[in-house]
Order: C-alpha cells, then structure tokens, then sequence
C-alpha cells in the first residue's frame, strides 16, 4: 500500500473531498454527492475521514452517514477512493479506521455500488455486504416541459412547497397509506416531518398535492438544486389509484421546478416498484443508470 494517513476530512479541504467523490463516481449527481460535505446539518450521524498521500493529496473518502429519514439502527459506511490507487488498501484503511466509530446502537450497515461497478461490487461482497434492493436512476429533460394532461375528474392539484396544509392529518394520513414502496418495508418511511428535514439549505422545495373531491390522495416531494429537481418521494393512496392522479402530480411538479430554473428531474425507483416505473416512462424519463443497495449485520467491535 503506498503511504497514506487517515484522519478526519478538515474543513479547508472539503472540496478535494467532494472533487475525489465525483471524479470516481461521475454518475453520480454533484449535489448528491455534496450533501454530506456542504449540509452536514442532514445528517443526525456523520463521520468524516479523508486518505492524504505523502504529498498530502486527498486519496479517498470514508462516511459513515445516516440521513434523517432513515431508520435509527440502520445507517451507510461509503468508502469512495482515487482510481489510481484503486487495489492499494487505501479503501481498507478507510474502512478499518470508520468501523469502531459506528454506534453500537446500530444493527445495519448499507452501502451502495454502481450496477456496470463489477470491481466495486466485488469488494463490497469481500466485506461482508449482499445486495438488498437495485435502484433505477431516471432523468427527464425539463427544458422543454410538454403541456400537462387533463386532469381526472373530481381531482384538483396544490402546489404546497411550504408543507403547510390546514388538514394536515389528512395529508398525512394519505401519505402513510401511499407507502407500499419497497424502501418503507425498510424503514425508510416518509412523513411531513421527515420532508421538512430532506432539503439543503440551497434547495428549493417543491411539493405537489393531488385531491379527489377535496381529499387527499396523492403527494410528490423534492426540491430544485443548480439547475435539477430530485423528487425525493412520489405515491398515491392505494384507495385512489388507477386514475392517473400519479402522472398529474408528477406532470405538476415538472411544471413547478421548470418554473424554478430545474432543466432535469431525477429520481430513483427500485427494480421492482413496476407501478412508478411504468408512470416515469409514459412521462418521457429515461434511465440513466443503476445502483445496487447493499446491506450487511454491524457487529460492534
């Protein structure tokens, strides 16, 4: 292994971090791979360190990371490193120093490795990580944003970036019963609340709430970000589907973010969430990548 020292990323260098990160992994949006360096604030639980080479040149990055809406046993250990000192242990010196710094009140570590990543995939199974759920990564061109389709009968649309809803437990109550998706059978379950939580300070909210005769029945949730919306959460009731209310709140939302400068909108849906899957592709939106969420038990040490 070529000489390397682990320590705790400094904030002066925050930006070779983050430079680091998107070299490696150039699908990933800048914004995403940002927030745990540029909006700490997000996370309950982070943990920072940086690989230096004996030029003091930033080699790799280790997180361990647990965003708000996670589940509290549960949260990620990344370990991003250069490509050209890939194979060296530097990912392992990274991983060895951010290991009994994980809590023991947590049972689950997770990770996540690019689906075309066969080397990556390998050491994150060489670690102990299995595959739990694969991520689809889907973007739509904003910039020319086709006029929405008429709504359903009985639907009406509000657009309530400020979460402030006069009924709001039966806002949430739709939006409890909309999570059939398989991320809440995780645990990572949405709420008003845990929205209020999911944004940097630099984005613009964005939420649209579809009605049927004036109750609720569908929601999407994001926020606008240099120039892209990234829908952090889109369901409906299941008392109300099968009557494109999903689209028209979607189709709202494309109009909003336009309206706020977006030019892109991305999401992330699991392999299996057909339903979402399906809607996306009659919207236009295109798959751009995939991404393996992986898991393994955390034994304290």
């Amino acid at each position: 292994m070529p000489a390397v020292t682990v320590r705790p990323l400094e904030t002066e260098r925050i930006a070779d971090a983050i430079e680091v990160v998107c070299a490696r992994l150039p699908d990933l949006p800048r914004a995403e791979a940002a927030m745990p360096f540029e909006s700490p604030q997000l996370f309950p639980l982070l943990v920072r360190h940086a690989a230096h080479d004996s030029d003091d040149r930033i080699v790799g990055v280790g997180l361990v990371q647990r965003p708000g809406f996670a589940p509290p046993d549960r949260c990620g250990l990344r370990v991003i490193v250069a490509h050209d000192v890939e194979g060296s242990g530097v990912g392992a010196a990274l991983r060895d120093s951010l290991l009994p710094l994980v809590p023991a009140t947590i049972a689950r570590l997770g990770t996540g490795v690019f689906d075309d990543d066969a080397r990556s995939l390998a050491v994150a199974r060489h670690w102990g990580f299995e595959i739990e759920k694969h991520g689809i990564e889907s973007s739509l061109d904003l910039t020319e944003v086709a006029a929405p389709s008429a709504l359903p009968p009985g639907v009406t649309l509000d657009e309530v970036p400020d979460l402030r809803f006069a009924d709001r437990d039966a806002v949430e109550s739709m939006l409890r019963a909309s999570q059939t998706n398989p991320e809440a059978a995780l645990g990572f379950v949405m709420s008003l609340e845990v929205f209020s939580t999911m944004l940097t300070a630099d984005e613009q909210p964005v939420c649209v709430v579809a009605r049927v005769d004036g109750v609720p029945a569908g929601i999407t949730f994001g926020g606008v970000q240099s120039g892209a919306l990234s829908i952090a959460y889109s369901g409906v009731d299941p008392a109300y589907r099968g009557r494109g209310i999903m689209r028209a709140v979607k189709e709202r939302a494309h109009v909003v973010a336009a309206r706020l400068g977006a030019t892109v909108s991305n999401t992330t849906n699991e392999e299996q969430n057909v339903g979402i899957r399906r809607v996306n592709a009659e919207l236009g939106y295109v798959v751009r990548s995939g991404i393996y969420r992986m898991v393994q038990a955390h034994h304290p040490v």
